[in-house]
């Protein structure tokens, strides 16, 4: 972050020259930092997991054993297999069951994924990188997952995915023909929210039951926007508070070293090695924060998921 033009440059999304336009009176940007950085992650993601994913099937297929002095896995491909693994057995089996796991893992592993190279391009020196190469015109960057626009995104991908989930299990759980229950599903599927309460009760409260477990369908996705958001863009707030000290010191040690009259004030000398390594610790801090909020992010997809697409929630 010292190595950007300015702290503020992980925080704050910078647009790039030319690239808003104003619809209805409001500014819509179309490429920033942050955009940059989200499409970049794609791009890496798009190129090099198929090939890793290849090499890790076809040495597994292959029957291949990794054996002191044989041939050796490659690091990319022991990689993709722990992910993987860590995503079926530790997020979806417990979340799902293994057979809904099973037709969920890929959307819960890209998300994983995903989420966890947009996390980590915030901490990457690319915002200095792109000023020095751009001449600052066209920064890259920006953590993606600090912009509230990106994570609403993410949080109406799931919403999709739980809600479309719910309503073919819906359409399958009637007695109905799948093709001829689906038009119906949005009614099977809202009515089956409600919980099973006998008698007459249950018949009177099925529906407003059902219409406060919609609603917490959309609090549910809400949260997990404001809980990518809030979390990514919190840590980084305070690196910048803690770079601006350390840009300060070092202002206040020059300008103390050229004034005589107050040559004998040692202050600074304690503060810019103490916001420094404070600075470290946060860094260190926020690679745990990446990938912990990848997980909690996945984790709770996956438990949505599991709830509402199956009648036991």
């Amino acid at each position: 972050m010292l190595g950007s033009v300015s702290i503020l440059d992980h925080v704050v999304d910078t647009p790039w020259p030319g690239c808003s336009i104003t619809v209805g009176g409001m500014e819509i940007t179309w490429m920033s930092s942050g955009i940059a950085s989200m499409l970049l992650v794609a791009a890496v993601l798009l190129v090099f997991l198929p090939i890793l994913s290849r090499r890790c099937v076809a040495m597994r297929s292959s029957g291949a054993v990794v054996l002191p002095g044989g041939p050796k896995r490659s690091i990319g491909g022991s990689i993709i297999e722990v992910i993987v693994l860590f995503v079926r057995d530790e997020i979806a089996v417990p979340s799902m069951g293994k057979q809904q796991a099973m037709v969920f893992l890929p959307f819960l592993l890209t998300v994983f994924v995903f989420i966890l190279g947009m996390n980590l391009t915030g901490l990457l020196p690319f915002s200095a990188i792109s000023y020095w190469a751009t001449g600052g015109k066209y920064p890259v960057g920006h953590t993606p997952t600090s912009i509230l626009t990106v994570c609403g995104a993410l949080a109406l991908l799931a919403a999709i995915a739980i809600i479309g989930s719910g309503l073919y299990k819906a359409a399958q759980r009637s007695k109905l023909p799948t093709l001829a229950a689906l038009p119906l599903s949005p009614l099977l599927w809202f009515l089956s929210l409600a919980p099973h309460i006998p008698g007459t009760t249950g018949k009177i409260m099925a529906v407003p039951l059902a219409a406060l477990e919609l609603i917490g369908v959309f609090a549910k996705c809400f949260s997990l926007m404001v809980r990518l958001f809030a979390n990514m863009i919190a840590g980084h707030m305070m690196l910048a508070v803690m770079m601006m000290f350390i840009v300060q010191t070092l202002v206040s040690a020059y300008t103390t070293a050229m004034d005589a009259t107050v040559a004998n004030e040692v202050h600074f000398f304690y503060i810019g090695p103490v916001c420094i390594i404070g600075s470290v610790l946060i860094e260190v801090l926020e690679l745990l924060v990446a990938g912990l909020q990848a997980y909690i992010y996945t984790f709770l997809t996956a438990m949505f998921l599991g709830i509402y697409a199956e009648p036991s929630h």
